[in-house]
């Protein structure tokens, strides 16, 4: 492998193998990987039982040591993210989903966005379209951060960290245990008073896989989530305002529309709800929309019943 990698493209994956070689080719059909050594693929399988190893070294004997691929002994969970990057070579370090697309041509947005903030270093977060009315943003610090990217933050693939920093962290998967390491590294990296380039440019595709989920849902985007702020908002590093206005996006334009999903098409997915109520209400328990959001769910979900029986009749 030549010494000019830019961006190292890191995929923790577990039995995912369909999913996996979908997202191996969305990546090595584009120029950008077939005619530089800009980019390489890194792999770290937290001990699959599928075929992903089988699929992996087929791509590893025609791209050679642009793919490399590595298997942990046992199933590591969320600390393989530390151990997948752990294995990049290139100057910035993208953690990748195994069930992530890559739109064509992107990879050149990717590496273009990283040259151009080669010299400075600032954070870099791709948003994925995922943000109203921006193209290119620049946060100037975690408060706006926060106002600007909302839940996104907890995203995989909207991750990355320059080699550099990655080398200088400490304890990097500290927050392995509440499911959501790469968001307590971004705010890590920020409240050092970097400033944070936004590049909302639509990037990837997600593939829904089979029976998503296998956490409890509540737990890691309530309690976990709302709770990485605790520290930041006790140091003033993030406003009353900023927080208040968060937790109602979050109520707004994440649980609510999930917990209709779940209810709605529960045969779908497999997060866990245990304690849901308990603890939504812990964290909200002082909001006002948290009681429209109840009174809400309510009416929906009297809608959903009232759908399953007329259809059920015919």
């Amino acid at each position: 492998m030549k010494n000019s990698i830019v961006l190292s493209i890191c995929i923790p994956t577990f039995n995912r193998a369909e999913y996996l070689e979908k997202t191996l080719l969305s990546i090595v059909n584009q120029k950008r990987f077939q005619e530089t050594y800009d980019v390489e693929i890194v792999i770290s399988d937290n001990c699959s039982t599928d075929n992903t190893r089988e699929i992996v070294e087929r791509y590893v004997r025609t791209y050679g040591d642009k793919i490399r691929y590595f298997c942990n002994t046992e199933n590591i969970k969320d600390a393989n993210f530390e151990k997948v990057l752990g294995y990049g070579k290139g100057s910035f370090l993208k953690l990748n989903n195994d069930t992530l697309l890559h739109m064509d041509n992107t990879l050149n947005i990717i590496v273009d966005t990283i040259n151009q903030n080669a010299i400075n270093k600032d954070v870099l977060f791709f948003s994925n379209g995922k943000l109203k009315n921006i193209n290119k943003y620049r946060c100037v610090d975690l408060d706006d951060f926060v106002k600007k990217v909302s839940f996104y933050s907890t995203w995989i693939a909207c991750f990355g960290i320059w080699k550099t920093d990655f080398d200088l962290i400490d304890c990097f998967s500290r927050k392995a245990n509440l499911q959501l390491v790469q968001t307590d590294v971004l705010l890590r990296l920020i409240r050092s008073k970097r400033s944070v380039f936004v590049d909302n440019s639509e990037i990837f595709n997600s593939i829904p896989p089979a029976n998503k989920g296998g956490y409890n849902i509540y737990q890691v985007f309530v309690a976990n989530y709302l709770g990485l702020y605790d520290e930041y908002r006790q140091k003033k590093q993030i406003s009353r305002f900023t927080l208040f206005n968060e937790k109602s996006k979050l109520l707004r334009y994440f649980l609510l529309p999930w917990t209709i999903s779940l209810v709605r098409d529960k045969s779908q997915y497999t997060f866990d709800r245990k304690g849901a109520l308990s603890t939504v209400f812990n964290k909200y328990m002082f909001h006002p929309l948290f009681y429209l959001g109840l009174f809400y769910l309510f009416l929906r979900f009297v809608q959903i019943n009232s759908y399953s029986m007329f259809f059920r009749k015919k």
